[in-house]
């Protein structure tokens, strides 16, 4: 797979077979994405890989703390205006792929759930930095890492869908991962095959036209 078709192809997934996904084989995804952009060359990122019982039980603890409605360690995206309204779109296409109507309470509760158990992947990668790091120029290098992942991993076979819900409770992550205070928890990347029969993952998010987010000058 070339450079050019992975991103072209590359969409989050949102449901994957049982097959696992080997321990030899997501250590080659981290190895290649750590070749990602880093300022002054800090390298912050730091990775927890969880499968098997481990990862069952976080899901669990999810689950539990989002049916009691429990207040999450860090708050929701919120966003306004044309990203609130790209947002919606995205959210539309994906409960009209699932077959979920605006009223249908039930349906929209069960799809909450499947963030929280990370879409029942085989593994997930939870990645976290310093908290002496600065959140601004560092994330920035979060944010390459994170795309390699998703690239790399495809390279494999493999589907990824990168989460913010997926660390919303963080003490269960700690617990279970050993992630210290002084780490900063930044996101989750649910990581396994993808199930191609499922409908979400025919979705494919729109992008809007580059020329209508970019000033050239000089040309």
């Amino acid at each position: 797979m070339d450079i050019r078709q992975a991103i072209n192809d590359r969409r989050s997934i949102r449901s994957f077979t049982r097959e696992p996904v080997t321990q030899e084989t997501l250590r080659e995804v981290l190895t290649l994405a750590t070749r990602a952009v880093s300022a002054v060359n800090a390298q912050p990122w730091e990775f927890a890989v969880a499968a098997g019982d481990v990862l069952e039980a976080i899901r669990q603890d999810n689950i539990a703390f989002y049916d009691q409605d429990r207040p999450t360690d860090v708050p929701d995206i919120m966003v306004d205006g044309i990203y609130r309204e790209r947002s919606r779109e995205i959210g539309k296409a994906l409960f009209a792929a699932m077959g979920i109507e605006r009223g249908d309470r039930a349906r929209r509760n069960e799809w909450g759930q499947r963030g929280f158990r990370f879409f029942d992947a085989p593994a997930v990668i939870i990645l976290s930095m310093d908290q002496m790091l600065d959140n601004t120029t560092f994330r920035l290098d979060m944010g390459c890492v994170i795309q390699n992942i998703c690239t790399a991993a495809m390279e494999f076979g493999l589907g990824t869908c990168v989460e913010h819900q997926a660390v919303m409770y963080q003490e269960t992550l700690r617990r279970n991962l050993h992630i210290p205070e002084n780490k900063r928890i930044v996101c989750g990347i649910a990581i396994g095959y993808p199930d191609w029969e499922f409908p979400a993952n025919q979705v494919i998010s729109t992008r809007v036209p580059v020329d209508e987010i970019t000033t050239w000058c000089g040309f």
